[in-house]
């Protein structure tokens, strides 16, 4: 007695034959951008604690003045000469930003990173998914350091913030490679870092292997404080 294949796995079974081999790109968005913390001395923190507004224009003008304009004012114990993301012995990141309201998108492409057209000759839509519903679908998702008042980084230490935050998109410099069943959420795994609150994408993997991100944003903000962690 033959047994019947239902509609379904003959589909499934004619898209195998067809792309026994397929690719997929993400973008993150909308949000994230360049975060750098470092130690700094007591004096460089008592000098600039409490001068947000200063200290900001003083570190942003460190990549444009000269050390005469920007140090103007500043004692020699209290200067800061280098720009913010040479601050890097605590956390130095840059990417899209962990937050359950950003944007994941999935699109299928071809094997040299073209569109995909479909049955009907219109193009494949993207899957876009919430970063907040990715566990539910199976990715694992870690955070992998905390940079607090009272973390291990920073609870002995007088440290340095600053950050840029930008708007638009990160997306995976190559290729997903997947077989003829597609993008397995089980196989995706994103760890971030918690900057004093900001967290910011450190690695993302599919399948064990690691995925690099292109930056397509523009600058929105900027902010640079100096802190003082637990016990010191």
């Amino acid at each position: 007695m033959t047994k019947k294949v239902s509609s379904k796995k003959k589909k499934e079974l004619v898209k195998a034959i067809k792309n026994p081999t397929r690719y997929f790109r993400l973008d993150f968005g909308r949000y994230g951008g360049e975060v750098a913390m470092g130690e700094i001395t007591k004096e460089q923190y008592k000098f600039w604690e409490g001068k947000d507004e200063e200290f900001a224009e003083h570190m942003r003008n460190i990549e444009f003045e000269d050390p005469e304009v920007y140090n103007k004012g500043v004692p020699a114990e209290a200067r800061i000469d280098k720009p913010f993301y040479d601050f890097e012995d605590i956390c130095h990141l840059s990417g899209p930003e962990w937050s359950e309201g950003q944007i994941m998108t999935i699109t299928e492409v071809d094997k040299d990173g073209n569109s995909l057209k479909n049955e009907n000759g219109g193009y494949l839509e993207d899957e876009q998914h919430e970063l907040g519903t990715l566990v539910d679908k199976g990715a694992e998702i870690d955070c992998t350091a905390e940079h607090l008042v009272d973390s291990e980084s920073c609870k002995d230490k007088y440290y340095f913030f600053g950050q840029y935050f930008n708007k638009g998109g990160w997306y995976t410099e190559g290729l997903i490679k997947t077989d003829h069943r597609g993008f397995d959420f089980k196989k995706l795994k994103i760890d971030y870092e918690n900057a004093d609150g900001f967290r910011v994408f450190s690695h993302i993997t599919y399948n064990g292997e690691e995925m690099f991100l292109e930056e397509d944003s523009t600058g929105k903000s900027s902010c640079f404080y100096v802190m003082e962690g637990d016990d010191v």
